[in-house]
């Protein structure tokens, strides 16, 4: 497989840009000693499966509505603060944390408060910015909206998933600090009947005009968008509709309380104290580790005169990093939790929140002669998906039956479009129906992921499990111990308990016979989403315009590793790739309906996700030259199939997809037009990868609907 070096000189080719890399081989900052060199693992050894798994109302709070101050809408007063919270026992201390405060209750937790709304019904979100002056993380001064002396605890709310208006977005410039409105003096800020928020709060007005998901909401502030939300400043928006109600009424779909939501992230936890933060506290990267023929624990490929750049130096620090995975799962806010289930089915709603590993998700009963391992002969209770981040799926979907675990190659690596599970990239969502009636109490289960990271191109250092081999001689981990992290393969554990109650009236057989059937899930996808606007979209329509993306990687003015989208033009050298300060070049009318050919010129797959729209991803192929499918195009994955706001777009292939860009309406406001220069007076959105340091470092562009 190449590096990322040689795919800059094959990118130079014929204007191809197409040529694979590594996706990040690992990297230290070049201190000699083995505990400095450990830039891998630096989390202290934490045992496994000992506390439970924090759950809705309990563990994480769902926020208070005020039902009467605005007629017919519900108001939500948070407030955004620095707190400190144990996410595991063994930790030294609780750890530091910015998140969400339900200012009604006074309650905060992490990942908490999750909304409840209702289609139909409006929601205000009206966020007080309560943080500090100093970030509890690293900022990298030399990013765009962190430079120039910028206030650290700038913040803003992104209703991720939602088809609100732009004002109310959440993009990247809406920021505002505790003291002041952000860098728009309030024609930025979001709007309520034309009134700007208040100095050091933003008020966000959401229409709910879609159908049953789980969107969340995190912030988006430009140049610390991945320190905040890495730092907590992420929730659960639950939406629910009369379709789902009636699913749920049936018995066809669990209900609330046998509903369980899973938010999986990785984390990292100080061993040691630094300038950010005690034992126990978040670390995050801050050297941009880079390799070296010298240096056995490089991560990351460094611009030099050797390919064509000039002597830049090493970049400065802190710095921004390519990527982050780090070495300890964390499900709703617990390292390495256990959940307790009873022998029936349960609605399991899945979120990758973490910064950049991807997950493929098994099931395997826990191995009898080493607990807290799982029995590969022994796969457990199957999942059937019914929806994803867009809403409901056309049709039912099976994983885990049999489990699939990913087949790498000698260098770590997989195929993207090989054997897998229930893949889920980072901001993508999974709607399951688990059925745990065929187990026996005392029953133990555990959650299995074995994607490489990066994906595909992967990195044996990132990858923690029992008994892995030592490569502290290389900045990875020593062999992880049985029954302690870091461990990013067993993420949990869940455990079959007594029955309660009476017994479940359906079970996994009946259930996906009624969803598959056609007064099953194809009628409830259809009542749910095209009575409200959102039919099938035709490639073949009228009108329908076609247009070419790319995805692309090069090096930034410190040398860098920077990921960049574009179009099918160049306009820096042998790069397709655009800063997102250059001019727009993705301007729509209302209304509009687009085929975008995305072609992914790196290494990596990267989640892009779409602010207003969603789309449906009509198939990808294979290319060698940028505007040119080599060959038909294959079909999407079957849980592909539908609505998507976050796609996976793998490396050496062009991913076509079609969405329209329909403005919400029925608003009891009159949106202005973007101030921004260059916004051309038009509604502003983004679109992006959803790899946070992909995100910030520079992937992504302005998306501009002309009402």
């Amino acid at each position: 497989m190449t590096t990322r070096r040689d795919f800059l000189k094959l990118a130079a080719m014929s204007g191809a840009a197409c040529g694979l890399s590594s996706c990040g081989t690992s990297s230290a900052s070049g201190s000699s000693g083995a505990s400095k060199l450990r830039v891998f693992k630096q989390s202290p050894s934490l045992r496994k499966f000992i506390s439970p798994i924090p759950g809705l109302g309990s563990g994480i709070p769902i926020a208070s509505a005020d039902t009467t101050s605005v007629p017919g809408v519900d108001l939500y007063n948070l407030a955004a603060i620095q707190y400190s919270q144990l996410m595991h026992p063994d930790l030294p201390k609780a750890t530091k944390l910015w998140g969400y405060m339900d200012q009604a209750s006074g309650k905060n937790a992490y990942l908490g408060p999750i909304i409840a709304a209702q289609r139909g019904r409006p929601v205000i979100l009206r966020m007080k910015n309560l943080l500090p002056a100093q970030h509890p993380l690293p900022v990298d001064a030399s990013l765009m909206g962190a430079d120039n002396g910028a206030a650290q605890n700038r913040i803003t709310v992104h209703l991720h998933g939602g088809l609100i208006p732009w004002t109310s977005d959440g993009g990247p410039y809406t920021w505002f600090t505790p003291t002041a409105q952000g860098p728009n003096s309030g024609a930025g800020e979001c709007f309520l009947n034309g009134i700007a928020g208040n100095p050091g709060a933003g008020q966000y007005y959401y229409p709910n005009n879609q159908s049953a998901r789980l969107l969340w909401y995190h912030d988006h502030a430009l140049g610390i968008t991945r320190l905040n939300a890495y730092a907590g400043l992420a929730s659960g928006y639950l939406m629910s509709d009369d379709v789902v109600t009636a699913l749920v009424n049936a018995g066809i779909v669990p209900g609330l309380a046998y509903t369980v939501p899973l938010i999986i992230q990785d984390k990292t936890f100080k061993s040691v104290a630094d300038q950010w933060g005690e034992p126990g506290d978040l670390w995050y990267p801050s050297v941009y580790q880079a390799n070296s023929p010298s240096d056995p624990a490089g991560r990351w490929d460094l611009g030099k005169p050797s390919d064509g750049f000039p002597d830049l130096g090493l970049p400065p620090t802190p710095s921004c990093v390519p990527e982050f995975f780090s070495d300890t799962p964390v499900i709703n806010g617990e390292a390495y939790p256990y959940l307790q289930v009873e022998p029936r089915r349960y609605r399991v709603v899945v979120l990758n929140g973490s910064q950049a590993r991807f997950y493929n998700l098994n099931l395997f009963y826990e191995n009898k002669f080493q607990p807290g391992e799982p029995d590969f002969s022994r796969g457990g209770p199957a999942f059937i998906q019914v929806g994803n981040e867009g809403g409901l799926l056309p049709t039912p979907v099976v994983y885990n039956a049999p489990p699939v675990l990913i087949p790498t190659a000698a260098d770590d690596s997989c195929d993207p479009n090989g054997p897998h599970s229930l893949l889920v990239a980072p901001a993508e969502r999974a709607d399951l129906i688990i059925d745990f009636s065929s187990c026996q109490p005392g029953d133990r289960l555990i959650l299995y992921n074995d994607a490489p990271a990066p994906f595909p191109g992967g990195d044996s250092r990132n990858d923690h499990y029992t008994g892995n081999p030592d490569q502290t001689h290389e900045g990875g981990s020593p062999s992880t111990l049985p029954g302690y992290g870091s461990n990013t393969r067993t993420l949990m554990q869940i455990q079959v308990v007594n029955l309660k109650g009476a017994p479940d009236p359906f079970t996994f057989a009946s259930t996906l016979n009624i969803l598959q059937s056609p007064a099953g899930l194809s009628k409830a996808y259809r009542d749910s989403h095209v009575p409200y606007g959102e039919p099938d979209l035709d490639p073949n329509a009228h009108g329908v315009l076609f247009e070419n993306k790319t995805l692309n990687e090069d090096f930034d003015s410190n040398g860098r590793l920077i990921q960049r989208v574009g179009t099918d033009q160049q306009i820096y050298g042998d790069t397709f790739g655009r800063n997102y300060t250059d001019a727009v070049t993705e301007v729509y009318q209302n209304g509009q309906v687009v085929v975008w050919d995305v072609y992914n010129t790196t290494g990596d797959t990267h989640p892009m996700h779409f602010h207003l729209a969603n789309v449906q991803v009509l198939g990808h192929a294979p290319f060698t030259n940028v505007g040119t499918p080599d060959g038909p195009f294959t079909p999407p994955d079957s849980n592909y199939r539908g609505w998507k706001e976050t796609v996976r777009m793998n490396p050496g292939e062009v991913t076509r997809i079609i969405m329209k860009f329909s403005l919400p309406t029925g608003l009891p406001f009159s949106v202005p037009g973007s101030p921004r220069a260059g916004m051309l007076g038009g509604h502003e959105y983004v679109w992006h990868c959803h790899i946070l340091e992909h995100e910030e470092h520079d992937m992504m562009r302005p998306l501009v609907i002309m009402p």
